[in-house]
Formats: C-alpha cells, structure tokens, sequence
C-alpha cells in the first residue's frame, strides 16, 4: 500500500543499546519530492530538527528521510549537528542524490551522541539500501526502526479515486510517552519523542502540502497527549513526489484530498494516545460550546494534562470534581451555572449542580477500554477534541528507569 515511487525499510546498525533491535529506518523517493514539515516549539531543539528546518526554508526538492531511534541527538551542541548532517549526506551520497536533498529525525535519551562511527554508519546505509522495498515487511521494519517504547507498529494508508486515476497516502508514526506535540511550520517562531512520517504520490507543490500539513495537525498531532512533556525532537515530514499520475490536483480534488489526509493524521495521531506507556484506557475529551475555539481547546488541553484527572481515569473513579477543576485553571472564564459533565455516556454535573447518579453505572463505563468524557459550558458555538490516556502505575515504573 506504498505510494507509488517510495521505498522504505529498517535495520539494527547498533546505534540503541537492546542487542538486535532495529534503530536505522530510511524512507526513500525514487523521484524529487515536494516536502513539508512541522516541528516542536520546545527551546531546546534536538540537532536533527535544527537541520530540518534550515533545509526544508531551502524550498527545495527532497529524495529521503534518514531516521534513528535509541538516540534523541539532542543538546549534543555543534557535533551532534554534523552526526545529523553526516547522516544525510552518507545517504546522499550511497543513493547519487543531491546535497542537501535527505532529511533526518532521531528519537531516544537526550544528551547523548549516536554511538556509531561514521565507518560503521557507511556500511550500515549501504545495507539498508539493499534492504528497502515496497512490501509490508518493509513498511514494518522501517516504523520498528523508529520505536523506543511503544508496544505496536502504527501505520495507516489511505486511496482517493480522482476522475483521472488515484493518489494514495501512507503515515507512521511513533511515541508512547515524553508526548504532548506543540508543533507549527517554518513560517512562524517554531513552535520518548512523537515522529510520523506521510508519503503521498500526489502531486502538489510545497507551500501547499505545507498549508494542507499545518491545518491538520490542529485537529490530530497537536490534540493529543500522554503526559503533558513537549519533546525536543518532535517531527512530521510529508513528501509528495507527483508519481500517481493523476497531474496536478484541481481546487476540489485538493479539497478531497485534505479531507483524507486529515482522516489519516487523526489516526495517527489518536494511535499515540492509544499506546501510552502503562495506559489502560484511551480517552476523548469533548469540550462543546465555548465562546471561542482557543477556550475550547485550551479547556480540553488542561484537562487532558491533569494528573489527577488521569489518575481518577486509571481507577474507574468518576470524579467530575478533577475535571471541573481543572477547567477551572486552564485561565479561560465561564459561568458554572451553565456547565454539564458527562463521563462516559453518563451525567454526573447540570446546570452547575452535581446530579445523582449511578457511581456503578459510571463506574462500569470508565472500565472500557475507551472512554469519552463531555463538558458543555452553553456559551457558544465553538468545540474543540483531545486525546490522552490514563496515568497507570507502569507509567512511573517505566519512566522511572528510562535511561537504564
């Protein structure tokens, strides 16, 4: 279910400490392709996202993207950003591309460099280079290749029939925990880690698959946390290198086509929240009628980052005095008098007053596997959607020894 024109795949190149564990992954155009890219707005920028940014303000075409897990490359200083541009040219240079034409990204522990000798590095690219291909095994191996503590593969494709043929579009992504994306484009101040990487044979040009990237993640990578910690490496890169066929899409297929992207991106990026480190649940919170859509999603963001909030989810406790608190905090003005909770299907607050309801009925519900929570403020029109997970006690015993 590739795209036409990509190849991918992953290797061990011993770049992560776990013996035979593939930690090299390379997603490859056998065409110039368009790019876009959005990244975190933390300070702190790991070099490989430093250099995403310098090369993709280039505007250039793109052929690649080098990536590796067991080592975040961040605050590495000057060396650790030509360990990322070395990356990308030993790339270049195997595949006879242009310089300056393969992008990279890295997740694992911060503050370390990749333990790899440029010698060893070579012969590992030349490995991977014989390695990649189109079939699902390839498609596994790559997003393998970019895990650290997640528990499943995450991938997702996606076929949109056009009068003159079909564009496809595939994504993967990784991140199970250090997750709570704040990411934006290169035209303003740029805004374990969250990588996804999107490949699509359509044809559209860069500014456009830029704007088309920036408007989706409001609604998918930038609504969804586990644990409220914006990483230093967060990336999504889209490529787009024109090979369906289909010619240069038309205002409505355009249209058509963000429809499904932004389907695709959703998947993705709720996939992050589903495989939290130690969660038990996935949880969608709604917040409905608010006065603006920045109230709305500022109100869904604080809860969905509240650890008590998290905690009482963990347990199967209905507690709507956590999320109403929480609301409370997150500097947006309401009148409670008019704010209803629903905690899975069921009303716990109206009108500002708690109800009487079923703590069994409730209770039942918040033992699901997934569970959606609605707070209504009827003081406007505007919604806003969130995605997060429970706090489990996994959760510390996992980040507790993380580096170990």
């Amino acid at each position: 279910m590739l795209p036409n024109g990509f190849r991918v795949g992953g290797i061990c190149s011993g770049i992560a400490k776990k013996n035979e564990k593939k930690d090299l992954a390379l997603f490859v155009s056998d065409s110039p392709a368009s790019a876009a890219g959005i990244f975190t707005k933390n300070v702190v920028k790991a070099a490989p996202v430093l250099i995403d940014i310098e090369r993709l303000k280039k505007g250039d075409k793109f052929f690649g993207i080098i990536a590796n897990s067991g080592c975040a490359n961040a605050c590495t200083g000057i060396e650790g950003e030509e360990d990322a541009r070395n990356m990308c040219l030993i790339v270049e240079k195997s595949f006879n591309f242009d310089r300056g034409s393969v992008l990279c990204a890295s997740t694992g522990v911060i503050g370390q460099h990749l333990n790899i000798s440029r010698g060893k590095l070579e012969r590992s690219i030349d490995l991977l280079k014989s390695s990649i291909g189109t079939s699902v095994e390839s498609e596994n191996d790559a997003v393998l290749a970019i895990m650290t503590t997640d528990t499943f593969v995450k991938k997702t494709d996606k076929r949109i029939k056009f009068e003159n043929g079909e564009v496809k579009i595939w994504g993967c992504i990784k991140g199970a925990g250090m997750i709570h994306p704040n990411m934006c484009g290169l035209s303003t101040n740029l805004h374990a880690t969250m990588l996804s990487f999107i490949l699509t044979d359509a044809e559209i040009e860069s500014e456009t698959l830029q704007k088309v990237l920036e408007n989706s993640s409001e609604k998918s990578f930038n609504c969804v946390s586990v644990d409220g910690d914006t990483s230093t490496n967060d990336t999504v890169i889209v490529l787009a290198n024109g090979q369906s066929g289909t010619g240069k899409l038309s205002r409505s297929d355009l249209e058509k086509f963000e429809k499904v992207f932004d389907e695709l991106a959703l998947e993705l990026a709720q996939s992050v929240a589903k495989d939290g480190e130690g969660a038990t649940k996935f949880i969608e919170i709604e917040v409905r009628n608010t006065k603006t859509g920045i109230d709305a999603r500022l109100i869904a963001s604080t809860i969905a980052t509240s650890p008590l909030f998290k905690t009482a989810m963990f347990g199967a406790d209905a507690n709507w005095g956590r999320i109403l608190a929480a609301a409370g905090r997150s500097g947006v003005m309401f009148n409670l008098s008019k704010v209803d909770i629903y905690i899975g299907g069921v009303q716990t607050f109206k009108n500002g007053k708690v109800l009487d309801f079923s703590e069994a009925e409730a209770r039942k519900s918040l033992l699901k596997r997934e569970v959606k929570i609605v707070i209504d403020f009827k003081a406007g029109k505007e919604n806003s959607k969130y995605y997060t997970c429970d706090f489990s006690y996994d959760y510390v015993k996992i980040n507790g020894s993380y580096r170990s």
